[in-house]
């Protein structure tokens, strides 16, 4: 078949309403940004350069929804290494002893961690469909986990902490997903429940007695339990040097979370005007370039990670209600598809990125409306952002790709 034949060929069996979904969301973004530069004579020109990424990125959907899903397969783990060494490179040629989080290429950046995000999601799929492994031994478990912490180190040191917990999230998802056992899911999670846990000594040791319990009726080996125990223990004694290590404004987003008048110049600033702004919308909004919080800059970042309540203030709860719809039918649409998948790598590919899409418009929406910290987790398809908007369109791409079932090879 000729390279001409076997793209029509595969274009045609495209289902198009997943670039339909991305499309529409793209273009509430592109509104938002165009209405947050209409009313200012100094444009940044934020919304020439972000439509330019979403052609672009449109582009990339296409050439991941052609690619020969054997061929991705195949070059799986090439590509987890090139993006360890992209990740490598901010750290190697930093300046003035901090870490940037981009790479420089002439008066354009990108930044790797969020190509990385796919690199990673396609190692994980691969993984787990050779073999058929099912986690059924704390051997298989620990690869995955070491796959995943070797990148979330390397972002946290930039640091960026919005999207070290985007890959820990991805393995969270995919484990589970694989047919993890219930007893090891819970030993996955129990180190990171045990710091959490540590801010409070009488939560710390009600969740130490509950993993006692656990490990007491389980069928692990004795220095088994012990180990686990011990790790726990550690690490929930560590807790306060691992919050010393964290940057000053990373502490204070997480104390604004508890209390907003904490930092009511920073994080708590940036929620009490989200909050006002959305309120202020009511249920129509006030219409396009209306929207006073957005135009008299009351509110920082309103073009990334708080560009929906700029939707919000001058679309209303309608608005934002069409929004989230958009993210349902995509998200649901994953879902069923992975669900559906009858080859493990397709369906592992299928359900990270919806676990990708899920964390971050959860944890942004959470963001803006003050029930998480000030993480900047952006809005896929919608905040500004040339990096996290092609790997958005590839991610959808790649859907795309493993949800056609004429081509499927594994």
């Amino acid at each position: 078949m000729s390279a001409r034949a076997f793209i029509i060929s595969r274009l045609r069996e495209l289902e198009w309403s997943t670039l339909v979904l991305v499309l529409l969301l793209s273009a509430s973004g592109l509104l938002a940004i165009y209405s947050i530069e209409a009313q200012h004579e100094s444009s940044a020109g934020y919304f020439v350069r972000q439509s330019a990424w979403v052609i672009l990125g449109v582009g990339l959907f296409f050439m991941a929804y052609l690619i020969p899903r054997k061929i991705i397969h195949n070059l799986t783990y090439v590509g987890y290494g090139l993006g360890i060494a992209l990740l490598l490179i901010p750290i190697a040629f930093q300046g003035g002893g901090s870490v940037s989080r981009w790479i420089s290429i002439g008066s354009f950046g990108i930044q790797p961690s969020e190509f990385m995000k796919v690199f990673l999601l396609l190692a994980l799929a691969k993984y787990f469909a050779d073999h058929k492994r099912r986690l059924s031994t704390i051997k298989e478990l620990m690869t995955p986990v070491a796959m995943t912490l070797g990148p979330t180190i390397m972002v946290l040191l930039q640091p960026d902490l919005g999207t070290a917990l985007v890959y820990f999230g991805i393995l969270i998802v995919v484990i589970f997903w694989a047919g993890i056992s219930p007893l090891y899911f819970f030993l996955l999670l129990a180190p990171v429940i045990s710091m959490l846990a540590a801010f409070q000594t009488l939560s710390f040791f009600i969740w130490m007695g509950l993993i006692i319990v656990v490990l007491y009726f389980s069928n692990l080996p004795f220095w088994t339990k012990v180990l686990n125990f011990s790790i726990n223990v550690i690490l929930g004694g560590v807790t306060n040097l691992l919050w010393a290590l964290l940057k000053p404004y990373q502490q204070q987003r997480i104390l604004s979370l508890i209390d907003s008048e904490s930092d009511p110049l920073g994080a708590g600033y940036q929620v009490s005007q989200s909050l006002t702004a959305f309120g202020s919308g009511g249920a129509f909004g006030k219409g396009l370039g209306e929207g006073t919080q957005t135009h008299l800059k009351f509110l920082p970042e309103q073009h990334t990670d708080f560009i929906m309540t700029v939707i919000g203030e001058e679309f209303g709860f309608v608005g934002v209600i069409l929004v989230l719809a958009l993210f349902y039918l995509l998200i649901a649409r994953l879902i069923t598809q992975a669900y559906s998948s009858k080859y493990r790598f397709n369906s592992v590919i299928l359900i990270g990125i919806a676990a990708v899409l899920i964390f971050h418009v959860f944890v942004n929406l959470g963001m803006i409306a003050g029930i998480m910290p000030v993480t900047g987790i952006p809005l896929p398809y919608i905040s500004y952002g040339g990096s996290f908007m092609v790997t958005s369109m590839i991610m959808a791409g790649l859907s795309a790709n493993m949800s056609s079932v004429r081509r499927a090879v594994r």
